[in-house]
C-alpha cells in the first residue's frame, strides 16, 4: 500500500476558465468572471490538500470484484485507488460562498474538478512506471461508482488519507474519488 499526502498541484486559470464556461454554457466570460477566477484560483490554492492511497493486486489475489464493460480482456493485476483533495477547499468556500461574485460556486466546482483530474493524472504516471518495469501497460482509469465506495474502503485504508464512507455511502471529504487502473501484459515481438 502506498501513501502520499500533500504532493504539487498547479491551480490552472485557463482550464478553470473553460470549465466555467462550460458550466455557465457562456461562450466567452466576461472580464469580471475572469478576473474573478483568478482571484479565486490564487485563494483557494492555497487550501488544496491532495493525498491518495492505492495499491496494486495480482488477478488472482483480488478480494475486491468489479463489474464493468471497459474492464480490459488480458488484464492481470489491478491498481485500485482512493483519491481526495481534502475537506479545506469546501470549508473556505462555505465562510463566504460568494466571496468572488454570483458564480463562487461555479468556479469553486471547477476548481474540485480540475484538481482532482490533476491528482489522478499524478497518480495514473506513479503507477504507469511501476507497471511499466513488469513489462505491462495500465489502462484508461475507471472512476468506481458510489455503491462501491464502502468495499473499496475495506481494501484500502482511507483514514490514513482522512477519508471516510458516511451512512448513506458517500465519501467524506466530498472532493473525493476512487478508481482502478488494469495492468495489461505487454504484447512480446516475435523474432524473425
Amino acid at each position: 500500500m502506498k501513501k502520499i499526502k500533500n504532493f504539487k498541484i498547479n491551480i490552472r486559470p485557463r482550464e478553470i476558465s473553460r470549465i466555467v464556461r462550460k458550466l455557465l454554457n457562456m461562450p466567452e466570460l466576461g472580464i469580471d468572471i475572469e478576473e474573478s477566477v483568478q482571484r479565486a484560483c490564487y485563494f483557494y490554492g492555497k487550501t488544496i490538500n491532495p493525498a491518495v492511497i492505492y495499491e496494486t493486486f495480482a488477478k488472482d489475489a483480488q478480494t475486491f470484484t468489479f463489474d464493468n464493460p471497459d474492464v480490459p480482456g488480458r488484464w492481470i493485476a489491478a491498481s485500485y485507488y482512493i483519491l481526495t483533495i481534502g475537506n479545506s477547499l469546501k470549508e473556505e468556500f462555505e465562510k463566504k460562498p460568494d466571496i468572488f461574485g454570483q458564480y463562487t460556486t461555479q468556479i469553486v466546482s471547477a476548481i474540485s474538478a480540475d484538481t482532482l483530474e490533476q491528482s489522478k493524472s499524478f497518480v495514473q504516471k506513479l503507477i504507469v512506471s511501476e507497471a511499466a518495469d513488469e513489462q505491462c501497460e495500465v489502462s484508461r482509469g475507471i472512476e468506481l461508482p458510489q455503491d462501491k465506495y464502502n468495499d473499496i474502503s475495506k481494501i484500502l485504508p482511507a483514514e490514513k488519507i482522512n477519508v471516510s464512507v458516511s451512512e448513506n455511502g458517500q465519501f467524506t471529504p466530498e472532493y473525493t474519488i476512487a478508481g482502478v487502473f488494469y495492468w495489461i501484459p505487454l504484447k512480446r515481438r516475435s523474432k524473425k
